[in-house]
């Protein structure tokens, strides 16, 4: 039997290893690079897509429910307009006149308070307790929820009936948008 020596090679090295790289590796490393970048670059893309059609949809969603909403309540709101608004109104305008002018009399002088009401409230108002601070007048040009009060050259208008027509306009301001925009 005869045995022979194998020498290994070393592959350990105490540097570092400058390694030649051909041109065919340096093009082919640069191709992969551009077309990961590129991949990744359409990815992005979809993903943005994705999302925006998400958004666009979810948009839609909700403007469609607010307006089904408004469709469900516009009777309802109607109705509160033209009927609960103005007998609301009219019965809370004394304590609300009150309230004004027991306000404006802890702020005034001593100068007499002259307020102007629609004839027909006048033989209310002067009965009231607070009839004795102040002089109540009849003017046919006021309507009932209307008062003017007067005091020196200060004139302060209370005008229920224009209150109310401004809450009617607002909640009639409610209805349906008209659409604009298609979506799909």
């Amino acid at each position: 039997m005869t045995s022979s020596r194998f020498t290994l090679e070393s592959f350990e090295c105490d540097g570092p290893i400058d390694v030649a790289q051909s041109a065919d590796y340096s093009r082919g490393l640069a191709d992969g690079l551009a077309q990961a970048e590129t991949s990744q670059n359409a990815d992005i893309s979809r993903s943005i897509e994705g999302i925006s059609s998400t958004l666009a949809d979810m948009a839609f969603g909700y403007e469609e429910a607010r307006l089904r909403v408004l469709e469900r309540l516009h009777p309802l709101l109607g109705q509160v307009s033209e009927a609960v608004l103005p007998l609301i109104a009219r019965e809370t305008f004394g304590a609300h006149l009150i309230d004004v002018i027991e306000a404006e009399f802890q702020t005034t002088t001593s100068t007499p308070i002259m307020i102007a009401v629609a004839p027909d409230l006048v033989e209310t108002l002067n009965t009231s307790s607070i009839g004795d601070l102040f002089t109540f007048v009849a003017d046919p040009t006021l309507d009932v929820g209307q008062a003017l009060m007067c005091q020196d050259n200060t004139h302060i208008l209370l005008d229920l009936p224009a209150l109310t027509l401004a809450l009617q306009s607002a909640l009639n301001g409610l209805e349906r948008p008209e659409r604009t925009q298609s979506h799909g």
